[in-house]
């Protein structure tokens, strides 16, 4: 069929091809709690198309997850909703395909599936005090934060109570461990309550988790479940990125995944990084845009050609520096009033308690039990150190029956590493330094938090079994045990308000300096450590988007990449440049102007819809289904939404919305209004 000639038609066609050519308004990369929450406040807009690139495969129920335990078998649920899994998820070798597989240096469990790490992790979640974005120099206020928060909370679940019936389980470790800290001076908070928040040092309480009716509500449930059923936005699983494609200036035009494929932006897009903190720096990296030295070892090396892109280099000396992650050392305790859960066993009864008695028992929850802080000076420094109770020993000491561990942290180190690649094309998580007591006065405010722990609870009548309780065996224990990766990485590509700080990888908006569109959406963004970075790396999510909204709503009209007309039946011949493919031709306008040097194309049903990409338009001939085009800048209306299967009815005269139909061939039906709407099969309408 002929397309009809009127222009305002031709840019209605062009809007609705192309969407369905993958181009996109926001690209998202990586699927973790940043990602998600991104991704679902960027498409309550119905105008904003969204696609989510996620390497991994499904996970929770939710997203179409199937992995479930056999005693779980036809009750809608995985292995990653049921929290008392979590200990039997995570370094277990029947598990690999959730691990992020690219570190080359380190062993870790990093989430590589829908949800990133917040589907495999104990779903441990905090709220910062307000101090935390004002040191940091954070770009948002703090009431700015603790609202937002409080907005990502209506729809995520948040409790201490995991369990269903509002009982505590396996709370003899709580019972021990309390008696020794309300020794020591401390008192017993609801752990995120502002005031207990905001007033950390020398409290504790029971272990908050974002749980919901017994069942882990982290963003794959809670986040892709609203925005599921929404038509302008796409997840794709087995996705993984490979670089950015961009043009001049900085600026992405999509990106590459996979190998090859391509995932297309509008001229108004944005990319959204949120592959974490290890892999965001790793495609900012692949895509040119990085440290010089970075850059060059890897330009021309195979496998690599998102850093030889014609656009040039995007320098940015702070891509994968101030790395950092959490300190850690997991103290063991025998007592002779604990009773040992042990996870990895399964216990039948509890497993049974919680599919058949209303997801109720210990298996609502996946472990922790009590949380406990204090703050003090070590050598000069503000050290913020915090410990989680688990119900089982350690390493081991896991198959004892009264014994339980305590997890001592170091949140605020002030170790850092750089990730990078190394000489032979490697990625590695700690190219340079290290983030795990790299620093003499990291170990001392670790071993001095250790040895008061130790001292507490063996005044309670506790016997520690990592070592001998007396200090010196106890800072000896912790020098020998540095190095426990803890997954709470973050800083490698910072945002800060302070435009003087040499070392910020983002600027005020997130974005990365020296890109237009290119905004940070994950750990990457946080300048320092504080409480596990869960909970805050879902509020880093919502701030992104709402840059990216905003960076959206400033670009829609006006100027841009346009198909002035397309040629049914025409072939260009001669000129080519290179070939990519696009399920249809509407979709080879923005391919030709994401690639240097195309000013036109040819499009024909090759290979299940291909581009034939060409310098110039040249000579024609007449091809069946061969579709054809120029590629220009310029004015373009746009229609606000293209509605597929609606008749507006009446209002036949000027023209401020059209229904399209295929009488006579292909018929825009002109309308000075939106009046009625009709449901017509094959009908199509927009409003101008």
């Amino acid at each position: 069929m002929r397309l009809p000639s009127i222009s305002c038609w031709v840019g209605a066609l062009l809007a609705f091809d192309i969407a369905k050519a993958q181009t996109y308004d926001a690209i998202v990369v990586g699927s973790g709690p940043g990602g998600l929450v991104a991704a679902e406040y960027l498409s309550r807009d119905s105008s904003v198309s969204v696609l989510i690139l996620e390497a991994g495969p499904k996970s929770l129920a939710a997203t179409g997850g199937t992995d479930t335990p056999d005693y779980a078998q036809g009750r809608g649920l995985t292995k990653f909703d049921i929290p008392g899994e979590y200990d039997n998820t995570i370094y277990n070798s029947v598990n690999e395909q959730y691990r992020v597989d690219w570190i080359s240096d380190s062993y870790m469990w990093l989430g590589k599936l829908v949800g990133g790490c917040s589907s495999i992790n104990a779903a441990l979640y905090f709220r910062p005090p307000d101090s935390y974005v004002t040191n940091m120099q954070w770009p948002f206020s703090a009431a700015q934060m603790v609202a937002k928060m409080d907005e990502n909370e209506k729809l995520h679940g948040h409790t201490d109570k995991p369990s269903t019936d509002g009982i505590w389980y396996t709370q003899e470790g709580y019972s021990i461990v309390s008696k020794a800290l309300l020794a020591k001076g401390y008192t017993e908070r609801t752990i995120n309550d502002a005031a207990a928040r905001n007033s950390k040092s020398k409290t504790f309480g029971h272990a908050p988790f974002t749980f919901k009716n017994g069942k882990r509500d982290t963003p794959a449930a809670a986040f892709w479940g609203p925005m599921s059923t929404r038509s302008n936005v796409k997840l794709l699983t087995g996705a993984k990125v490979d670089y950015i494609i961009r043009a001049s200036g900085g600026k992405a035009t999509g990106v590459v995944y996979n190998g090859g494929t391509q995932a297309l932006l509008s001229s108004r897009g944005a990319v959204l990084m949120a592959a974490g903190a290890l892999s965001t720096p790793k495609v900012l990296i692949q895509s040119g845009i990085g440290p010089s030295s970075q850059l060059g070892l890897l330009n021309g090396r195979n496998g690599f050609a998102g850093v030889s892109q014609a656009a040039g280099w995007v320098t940015n000396a702070n891509v994968g520096r101030n790395l950092f992650d959490t300190n850690v050392v997991f103290a063991s305790f025998s007592h002779p009033q604990m009773s040992s859960f042990l996870y990895k066993n399964k216990p039948s009864w509890a497993v049974n308690q919680y599919m058949n008695q209303g997801f109720t028992g210990p298996w609502t929850s996946s472990g922790p039990t009590l949380i406990s802080y204090e703050n003090y000076d070590v050598q000069g420094r503000s050290y913020q150190f915090q410990s989680t109770t688990l119900t089982t020993g350690f390493g081991e000491f896991y198959g004892r029956t009264n014994a339980f561990t305590l997890a001592l942290y170091v949140n605020n180190p002030e170790s850092r590493a750089i990730s990078g690649f190394d000489g032979n094309g490697n990625w590695k998580a700690f190219n340079e330094g290290t983030p795990y007591f790299g620093t003499s006065r990291d170990l001392a405010a670790l071993q001095s938090y250790a040895q008061r722990t130790v001292s507490a609870m063996v005044a309670q009548g506790a016997t520690f079994l990592s070592a001998g309780s007396d200090d010196t065996s106890v800072a000896n224990w912790v020098a020998a045990n540095k190095g426990f990766i803890t997954h709470h990485f973050g800083g490698s590509c910072y945002s800060s308000s302070n435009a003087a700080d040499a070392n910020r990888c983002a600027d005020e908006k997130m974005r990365v300096i020296g890109t237009t569109n290119v905004f940070v959406a994950d750990g990457s963004a946080m300048r320092d450590g504080t409480v596990n970075p869960y909970g805050f790396i879902m509020y880093v999510g919502r701030e992104a988007a709402d840059q990216v909204k905003t960076y959206i709503a400033a670009n829609t009209g006006g100027s841009g990449t346009t198909c002035p007309a397309l040629e049914n039946d025409v072939d260009y011949i001669g000129s080519d440049l290179t070939s990519k493919l696009s399920g249809t031709a509407g979709g080879c306008c923005a391919i030709c102007a994401a690639t240097s040097g195309c000013k036109a194309f040819t499009w024909t049903n090759f290979n299940s819809g291909t581009c034939w990409l060409k310098t110039g338009r040249g000579s024609t001939q007449i091809k069946s289904g061969a579709i054809s085009s120029l590629v220009g800048t310029g004015s373009t209306s746009s229609c606000s939404t293209i509605e597929e299967n609606i008749d507006y009815a009446g209002n036949d005269s000027g023209c401020k919305v059209f229904t399209w139909t295929n009488y006579n061939g292909g018929t825009c039906w002109l309308k000075s209004a939106q009046a009625a709407s009709n449901s017509v099969s094959g009908a199509v309408s927009g409003v101008i």
